[in-house]
């Protein structure tokens, strides 16, 4: 009996053990698959011609010519829009709030993660992707966007309050998400953590994001299929700024990223 039992324990295992190797070898390859999809779409898109024999990114200095010319294009084409936008400069650690070409509000990155997927695509193929605005199809945070404010108007005017103060306090935990039209996810976290409440939501946050990306790998896992990958960008900043941020930006807004 007990032999029986032990020999069902040791099949469990093993069969366990593949299902995890599988699982992780699946979600290592789901970013090559991504990276080698996205450049095959872009080098299909473009007409071919039998004269180019140079690779133009072995070029000094021409990748660095193409991030500034997609980064000033993008900029331009968001500059028509009369609503505010949003620019995520990963190079020099800021990100802007843009109307109408102008900056009206710059903060400062304390820390950002960005996806391989950014490094390993063929860099032409990403400025190409980045040099029009991207645009926001879903947000979610762990704090309301758009606040309410419930007041009760006065009966006359002995009941009325002089000179109210605003309540300054600043409790809510600032973490938020803006999925976008281009398949790149942009996570936006506070920069602090001092109190116990905002640790739990940073867990809550990251662990909601891991149990999506896990629940989606194992239902292609399952299927033998490679996993989709979202490309991502990771940012940290003060949690004052990042509640400014979100409220700002419109629902369907424009964002361009320059890395």
């Amino acid at each position: 009996m007990n032999i029986a039992r032990y020999k069902w324990f040791l099949i469990t295992g093993t069969v366990l053990l593949i299902l995890i190797i599988f699982y992780l070898v699946r979600s290592v390859s789901a970013v090559s698959h991504a990276v080698t999809s996205f450049n095959d779409a872009y080098f299909s898109s473009l007409e071919q011609k039998e004269s180019d024999t140079i690779n133009q990114c072995s070029i000094p200095g021409y990748i660095d010519l193409l991030r500034k010319k997609s980064y000033l294009g993008a900029q331009v084409k968001m500059a028509d829009s009369d609503s505010v936008g949003l620019v995520v400069n990963v190079r020099d650690s800021t990100i802007q709030l843009m109307i109408k070409g102008v900056a009206v509000r710059s903060v400062r990155i304390a820390e950002y993660d960005l996806s391989p997927f950014f490094q390993r695509a063929n860099q032409e193929a990403v400025y190409s992707m980045l040099s029009s605005p991207l645009v926001i199809t879903s947000m979610q945070a762990t704090f309301m966007k758009d606040p309410v404010n419930l007041k009760i108007a006065p009966r006359d005017t002995s009941e009325a309050v002089i000179d109210v103060k605003p309540d300054t306090t600043d409790y809510e935990a600032v973490f938020f998400t803006l999925e976008t039209d281009r398949n790149i996810r942009f996570f936006f976290e506070q920069q602090e953590d001092t109190i116990t409440a905002d640790r739990r939501a940073r867990f809550f946050f990251d662990l909601k994001e891991r149990y999506g990306n896990a629940r989606t790998t194992m239902h292609s896992v399952v299927r033998f299929n490679t996993p989709p990958y979202t490309p991502y960008i990771k940012i940290w900043i003060p949690k004052a700024e990042a509640k400014i941020v979100y409220r700002a930006i419109p629902r369907e807004g424009l964002i361009v990223l320059t890395k």
